[in-house]
């Protein structure tokens, strides 16, 4: 049985669909039901499974009795700095695959996913891929040059209205659509090899200079900034004589099929992709008003604050609804730590008061902890007094743990010394 982890996504869709067409016996292994609302039209639900990938635990059950293995998560967003999918999924993937007895595990990842890459989104990829290759399992990795659909977004008519970036002139690609890739992958999977990494793309290499002439009459205007990411820089194509030795064939579609939106297919048929959200407003309980404490923090950290410590108020005893949050006071603590998240800069902070927006008198006043891993791109504040929060602490990846508890800040923490001690005691 084929099992295609990360199916709802653009590729995992085609993927489906290719391997109807060939009578392939086919799994789809989506997170939760949230994330299967792109497979109604195409996939009965009896074949439609349930595993977060970033939890190895659940991943056996969901990949019992497969004998091949498509992976299609990736590092885009599912919120302003929130990875989908953390650095040890795709490699959960792969473990828990050889564990249940598959035989070939393709893992589709892109070209220019180093570690020094200056697109975020290939940074970590870069993460996600060296999981994979360091496993001893028969993994294959399929490095896609660019995406036509990822120009489109990005490029030429950003779904949000945005306005499109431009294309720099140094670069070089090869884009190739989602369908052709499924066609390749569906090819190649019977004989792949373990432990290769095979380079795909279109049928054309096109220097950035010639691709932004070709886009130019097409792009949109745009007004405001897209979420939608542009195409890293560099050279990141594939020679087409190349995809065709590799995996025995050319790519058909060509970029220029598609800018024309009359010739695109029917929207209803082109799922969004998993990043594409719409920009939250505020939260409620921000009311809005500007204080010096509050500049470095930007629209999406403000929102994510304001976010979380509504949530942490439960732990205090504290209702969150029919509050608002009160910064007048608020001020930095003396020698408290600052760090960089969500595209805002945070600092500690003392005096920060919960207020009843029914009575308009303050219920709470108190001081702000945080948590900035890098690492694992975490970031979380609470209300400080009362230690950790327990449901945050039990989401943490092991490694952020281990990290929290190495740094001292949390010193005495109950959470922070049990799990001093366990560790110490094995």
């Amino acid at each position: 049985m084929l099992v295609i982890v990360g199916a709802n996504g653009r590729t995992g869709l085609e993927l489906i669909q290719e391997a109807q067409r060939r009578n392939i016996e086919v799994r789809a292994v989506v997170r939760d039901d949230r994330d299967a609302r792109n497979l109604d039209a195409i996939i009965d639900v009896q074949h439609i499974c349930y595993a977060n990938p970033d939890h190895y635990e659940q991943l056996p059950p969901a990949l019992e009795g497969a004998t091949e293995i498509i992976i299609c998560v990736d590092p885009r967003t599912g919120g302003p700095g929130t990875p989908i999918y953390g650095e040890e999924s795709a490699p959960n993937i792969v473990r828990a695959g050889k564990e249940c007895g598959a035989k070939s595990i393709i893992y589709l990842s892109v070209m220019g996913a180093f570690r020094w890459s200056p697109n975020s989104l290939n940074r970590k990829a870069f993460h996600l891929d060296r999981g994979v290759r360091a496993l001893d399992a028969p993994w294959t990795v399929f490095r896609v040059s660019s995406y036509i659909d990822e120009i489109i977004d990005g490029h030429v008519r950003p779904p949000d209205g945005g306005r499109p970036h431009k294309i720099r002139p140094s670069s070089r690609y090869s884009p190739i659509s989602r369908r052709d890739v499924a066609k390749m992958v569906l090819d190649y999977l019977p004989t792949s090899v373990p432990g290769r990494q095979v380079c795909v793309g279109g049928p054309e290499i096109i220097s950035g200079r010639d691709l932004e002439a070709m886009l130019v009459p097409w792009r949109a205007a745009g007004k405001g900034r897209t979420i939608y990411k542009p195409l890293p820089p560099g050279d990141v194509s594939v020679i087409p004589q190349s995809t065709r030795v590799t995996v025995g064939m050319m790519a058909k579609d060509r970029l220029s099929d598609f800018l024309d939106p009359n010739s695109e297919p029917p929207e209803a048929n082109e799922p969004p992709p998993v990043y594409a959200r719409p920009t939250p407003g505020p939260h409620p309980s921000d009311k809005g008003k500007d204080y010096k404490v509050l500049k470095p923090w930007g629209e999406t950290l403000r929102r994510v604050i304001h976010t979380q410590l509504s949530e942490d108020l439960a732990r205090l005893g504290l209702a969150n609804d029919n509050i608002w949050f009160d910064f007048s006071k608020a001020r930095k603590k003396a020698n408290g730590r600052s760090a960089k998240a969500h595209e805002g800069e945070f600092t500690q902070l003392n005096g920060v008061r919960v207020v009843d927006s029914n009575l308009d008198i303050a219920v709470h006043t108190g001081a702000i902890d945080f948590l900035r891993d890098k690492n694992a791109e975490e970031f979380h504040c609470w209300w400080a007094g009362q230690g950790i929060p327990e449901p945050m602490w039990r989401q943490l990846d092991m490694g952020v743990q281990r990290r929290m508890v190495a740094s001292g800040h949390w010193d005495g923490d109950p959470l922070i010394e049990t799990f001093r001690q366990q560790n110490t005691s094995k």
